[in-house]
This record gives structure tokens, C-alpha cells and sequence, in this order.
């Protein structure tokens, strides 16, 4: 992957002072793609009462280029909006919220990866295995583990317990998990951003990593934007780790050993800051950073990924409710 200055993607003059925007009543009600919902609240480990040494959350993503599995209208649109950005905020906003169609593949590596990893095992027992839950999503499955069993093959029951386990997935991703009573379980949290539309493409992608049974061939989709996959980004990735508000941006918090909230980080970095930090991680400075400030390396996040991520933090900021 080459860098995104040799590439060319943006000028980090023309975003240095994105002017802030406030989300609208509409954007925070609207289930249109093309908007993009602000972020709020505090990190996911936050939310569990976990430190970023206590838990492998955010680390699991591996090794791996993102592949060719957005289409080339993500592309263009993202660098059409990073050349706007700053001197014509409306045509780069009306580019941003250009739709088309992706599939669950790339929302499964936008939202899910960086936890369960890239074939979704996770890291038991902290994180849970996608794999079990997957299979459940198949009546086909069920009628082999009733064949395997000896037992009387039921198509009925076999569908009926696929519905459940859609069902129980469903309320997952809307509700989170349920507090473990053992201290080493993580909470799976709640994606209830996620429209039915994403969660049937994803669902259809976790059929295939789990190899289901009677998996259909090609992967459903669900429209959306540049602006919603770089929302994506930072509530599938970014916010694992860091706040939507609090402190700032910053090298001096990261020595710190603090995790930088996402609020005005496009004030306070470059694009071709972040887009390095993502890259390339940051490691902390023996004997003068704190060791608990490094962050990890998301390679299979692409440079146009990360400049989506940056101009939705810059076009709809994070709020602090």
C-alpha cells in the first residue's frame, strides 16, 4: 500500500481548518445512509470499565491489505470530498453522501475485525468465536447436525432454529451482551446503529467465514455512503479505544499514557497524521512516553477508509451527550 503522500490523496493544508458542523435533529433521526450520525459517548473499554492493557478488544484485526471490496464510487467520492474539503465544504459534503451498494465483507472489516479478528475466532475466552453463532444462522447446518446425530432430519425445526438464532444475533447487535459473571469475559457491546439492511449483508458474510452449509454464493449488500463508512470506521474501530469527547487530540496525552478523545481531531492533526498513525501505529518512547499510550497497526483499513473516517469526524463531530 503505498503512502498517501507518494499517492497523493489529500493536502493536509486544505483540511487543517475543516470548519466544525453541528449534526442536525434530522442526521440524528434519519436512517438514510447518505447522513452520517454523530458520535457520542465514552469508549467501548470505557464503557466496560476496562484499560487498554486489560483487554485484547481493538488489537485482534491482524495482518492483510483491505483488498478490493469497496467500489471504485468509495474511492472517488473520498478523494473527490478530500479535495473539497476546506475551500467548498457543500460539494464535499454532496460528494460524501454519494451512495453505493457494499457488502457484508467490508462492513464485517469496517465494524467487527478489529475484535473477533480476521476469520472471526476471536480470542477465547475474553472474546467469543463468531463461528458457533454463524453456523446457528443456517437451517442447513441443523439438518447435518441432525443427520450426524442419527436423528429424524426436520426441515421445520431446523428453519425454526436458524430464525432464533437470527433472532438472538439481531438482539445482540442491538442490545450488546449481558454482564458474565466472571471478571475475564468482555461484554459484547451494542451496534445498534446498524440498519436492517446492514445487518442482513453482514449476516450474509458471516455465514460464508463460517463455511455454512448451503451459504449463498454472492454476498448480499446495503447502500451506502462515504460519509457512513467512514461512521463505520470510528464506531466499528476507532471507538474502541477512544471517546467520542474529553481531551483532545494531541502527542502530550498520548506520553501522558491517555487515550485522546475523537472530538477535534481534525483541528488538531493532519489527515496524513492520522492516516500514518493508522498505518504505522505509535509506540510509546521508553523512559519518556507512557507505555500504556501505543496504538496498533489496522492495515486492512485503506487510506481512502481513513480519510472517510477523518472528514465524518470533521462533518459531523462527535457531541458530548
Amino acid at each position: 500500500m503505498k503512502t498517501p503522500h507518494r499517492r497523493g490523496l489529500v493536502l493536509a493544508s486544505l483540511l487543517a481548518c475543516l470548519p466544525a458542523r453541528d449534526a442536525t435533529a434530522a442526521d440524528a433521526a434519519a436512517p438514510d445512509p447518505s447522513q452520517g450520525v454523530a458520535l457520542t459517548g465514552p469508549s467501548i473499554l470505557r464503557s466496560l470499565a476496562l484499560g487498554i492493557d486489560m483487554s485484547p478488544l481493538g488489537r485482534l484485526g491482524g495482518e492483510g491489505p483491505p483488498g478490493a471490496e469497496n467500489p471504485a464510487a468509495f474511492t472517488n467520492t473520498v478523494r473527490k470530498a478530500a479535495g473539497l474539503a476546506g475551500r467548498n465544504d457543500d460539494g464535499a459534503l454532496a460528494a460524501l453522501r454519494t451512495t453505493f451498494l457494499v457488502d457484508g465483507a467490508t462492513l464485517y472489516r469496517l465494524s467487527c475485525r478489529a475484535c473477533h479478528g480476521p476469520t472471526g475466532a476471536g480470542k477465547p475466552p475474553a472474546v467469543g468465536s463468531l463461528i458457533g453463532p454463524s453456523l446457528a444462522l443456517s437451517s442447513a447446518h441443523h439438518e447435518e447436525v441432525m443427520r450426524a446425530a442419527g436423528a429424524k432430519v426436520r426441515p421445520d425445526i431446523a428453519e425454526q432454529l436458524a430464525q432464533q438464532a437470527d433472532q438472538a444475533l439481531r438482539q445482540r447487535l442491538v442490545e450488546g451482551g449481558k454482564k458474565p459473571k466472571l471478571p475475564y469475559l468482555e461484554v459484547m457491546p451494542a451496534f445498534a446503529y446498524l440498519s436492517e439492511t446492514e445487518i442482513a449483508a453482514l449476516e450474509g458474510y458471516l455465514k460464508r467465514l463460517a463455511k455454512v452449509p448451503g451459504a449463498a454464493p454472492r454476498l448480499p449488500q446495503a447502500p451506502e455512503s462515504a460519509l457512513r463508512i467512514g461512521e463505520h470506521v470510528v464506531r466499528g474501530t476507532c471507538r474502541v479505544c477512544h471517546d467520542a469527547t474529553g481531551s483532545g487530540a494531541g502527542h502530550s496525552l498520548m506520553m501522558a499514557g491517555l487515550v485522546p478523545a475523537l472530538v477535534g481531531m481534525p483541528e488538531q492533526m493532519s489527515l496524513e497524521a492520522v492516516v500514518h498513525k493508522v498505518r504505522h501505529g505509535w509506540n510509546a518512547l521508553p523512559g519518556v512516553s507512557h507505555q500504556l499510550s501505543r496504538m496498533p497497526v489496522y492495515p486492512y483499513l485503506s487510506d481512502e477508509e481513513v480519510v472517510a473516517a477523518y472528514l465524518y469526524l470533521a462533518y459531523r463531530p462527535p457531541q458530548g451527550r
